[in-house]
Formats: structure tokens, sequence, C-alpha cells
């Protein structure tokens, strides 16, 4: 048996992956809100962003891959995990307790298969453009790829706005417990801390979320236009 296979057959080695992969994507859901943000500095911030990052395909794909192989390790882990779980306790309980379990912490499951999809609709959306057979696929006025052109199609149409609105609620919910207990998973855990991640869970996923919806709606209300 490989190396990695032993490594991988502890389910403390398991969840330590899982979590550091799930704090990862965690940080880039982060850098991809702040970099969406600048459509309200205009069509010239937010093109003149994605050019950049077009410019440079290595660093481009070689971030893409990345997160590829991370969002693979997470999901395939977390599954493994649940599975293994499952297995050790083949009779559900009689009765389920919930007093101290959160709404995200018991939905992990519905939250986590919800962002993949919306996560694999989103990638066919706004960047593959297989979706939306009507949306531009121009150049502004510098030669450079429409993306706010794409954004503000994308967002007065309400099915869109609802689907992503959807999406934005899973990835709350989600990140808001992922950053706990991911937290705790590697051993960050203190009486005294447990409250403050707790709070920086839900602190971090309403501050992505909302900076994702404030586009949405700003664009949908007619606040940012073409």
């Amino acid at each position: 048996m490989s190396r990695v296979k032993v490594f991988f057959n502890s389910s403390v080695n398991s969840k330590i992956v899982a979590s550091l992969a799930g704090l990862g994507l965690t940080g880039f859901a982060i850098f991809h809100m702040l970099g969406n943000l600048q459509v309200f500095e205009g069509s010239d911030a937010i093109n003149g962003y994605a050019s950049i990052l077009r410019d440079m395909p290595i660093l481009l794909w070689t971030a893409r891959m990345g997160l590829l192989i991370v969002a693979g390790l997470h999901i395939g882990l977390v599954i493994r995990l649940a599975l293994r779980n499952r297995q050790g306790r083949p009779v559900a309980y009689a009765v389920r307790r919930y007093r101290a379990a959160s709404v995200a912490s018991r939905t992990m499951v519905l939250t986590g298969s919800l962002l993949l999809f919306f996560i694999i609709f989103h990638l066919l959306h706004l960047t593959a453009g297989l979706i939306d057979a009507s949306a531009p696929d121009g150049l502004d006025i510098q030669g450079r790829v429409d993306v706010y052109g794409k954004i503000i199609h994308a967002f007065r149409n309400p099915l869109y706005v609802g689907i992503y609105f959807v999406g934005q609620l899973a990835l709350g919910l989600h990140l808001s417990h992922a950053i706990s207990s991911g937290l705790q998973t590697l051993g960050i855990e203190h009486a005294a801390l447990n409250r403050l991640f707790k709070l920086a869970g839900s602190g971090i996923a309403l501050f992505v979320v909302l900076g994702n919806l404030s586009i949405i709606f700003a664009v949908f209300l007619g606040l940012i236009r073409a």
C-alpha cells in the first residue's frame, strides 16, 4: 500500500486535509467576491481586472487547476468520510436531538450539494457563456472582453437573479459552519475561542454573501447600468 493510501486511510488525516481544502476555497470565495466588486467602479475597472487575469494564461490556468484539485479533494474526502460514518452506524437514531446543532451544521450535505450544482451552473453561465445564448459576447472600446456587459445582461433577468440568490444562500449557510468546524478540526480550539470562531464563520459568510448579492441586486434594480 502506498504512503498516500496509508495517509488517507486515516479518518483524522482525511478530516485535516478536507478542512484545509475547505478553508482554501473560502479564501478564494473572498478574493473572487472582492474582485467582482469592481463592477461598481464601472466597465473599465472590471474589464481591466479580467483582462489582467487573461493576459497571464499560465498563472490563470495554474490557479484554475489548483482550485479544481483542491475542490476535488474537499468534495471527495467529505463524501468518503460521510460514507464511513454511515457504515459505522448503519442504524439511524430513533430520535434526533437538534438543540445544540445549528441549521447550518444540520444542512451541510444539502447546502454542499446545492453549492456544487450552483458552481457548475455559474461556470457554464458567466465563465464559459454556454447557458444564455442571448448574452453579449463582444469587446469593449479598448478591445477587451466585455465582462461588465455580461454581468449587466445576466442580472437583468429575474430567472438568473433567483438562481444566484439561492446559490448565495447555500454558500452562506455552508461557509458559516465550515469555517468554525474547519478551525476546530485543525486543533485551533479553546473554550474561550469557540464562540469567537462561530462568530467569525458567520461574519465571513455574511461578508461574502452580501458582497455578491450587492452586485446582483444593484444590476437588477438598475443601480448599475450598461
